[in-house]
């Protein structure tokens, strides 16, 4: 009689007991949780990603963010488009459907109201008879430069036309700041010519007289790969 509370308290322990007593109670219906500290953000607006001044194509886009259990995670998503690095990256979120747009996008939207004269003005128009135009010898949105009577620039976007008959002798470029160098024959005396350019990536011109030929030195914002051709009417300097 002596050992049966021993035998009931084995009895107990043997019904009531763990298969493994190391292993910690865990509720399966609760999510598990990490020591990491979940912060409230604010919502996401607008957030502007400048790019480098010597980038051209954006091949991939990664996406760092937290996750309802507070780790931090990577998305990589493929782009492999070209971009221009003078236009900031826009990251944004589209907004809800059914939901009402920014006030940016409404104003995108609207469609201005014609006043009455410019509606006249439009008629007019309409009703006048067609003129003939004679066709522009330059491309539409090059800005002109005529520095010497014999040398002509007209520059576009990513380009400049240099309207010369006189021969290109070489080509090199300088750093810091990215300088494109191109050297004419001619025997020419004139003082040195230096214009500041509002035309992106092109930042100043020179023009400089040396024994035997000119030379002609674009300044540019950036580094940029380059080719100067020849055409009809001169060179043709472009850029990538």
């Amino acid at each position: 009689m002596r050992h049966a509370p021993l035998l009931l308290l084995t009895l107990a322990l043997a019904l009531f007991g763990r298969e493994n007593p190391f292993r910690p109670v865990i509720d399966e219906t609760v999510l598990p949780t990490t020591s990491n500290k979940v912060e409230k953000a604010p919502p996401l607006k607008e957030v502007k990603v400048q790019l480098p001044v010597d980038a051209r194509v954006l091949t991939s886009v990664a996406l760092y963010y937290q996750a309802l259990d507070g780790s931090i995670k990577k998305e990589v998503v493929a782009v492999d488009r070209s971009v221009d690095w003078h236009r900031p990256i826009l990251i944004t979120q589209a907004p809800a459907p059914g939901g009402k747009p920014s006030k940016e996008a409404a104003k995108k939207r609207a469609k201005p109201v014609p006043k009455k004269r410019e509606v006249k003005k439009r008629e007019a128009k309409k009703a006048a008879p067609a003129r003939k135009t004679k066709a522009a010898p330059y491309y539409r949105g090059e800005k002109a430069y005529r520095p010497l009577p014999f040398l002509a620039m007209r520059f576009g976007k990513d380009f400049v036309r240099i309207v010369t008959d006189d021969p290109k002798i070489r080509v090199f470029h300088l750093s810091d700041p990215f300088k494109i160098v191109i050297d004419f024959k001619r025997k020419a005396a004139f003082l040195t010519r230096h214009k500041t350019l509002e035309t992106p990536p092109f930042k100043a011109v020179d023009i400089g007289n040396h024994d035997g030929y000119y030379r002609l030195v674009l300044t540019l914002d950036a580094p940029y790969r380059y080719t100067v051709s020849k055409i009809a009417d001169g060179y043709i300097v472009h850029l990538r």
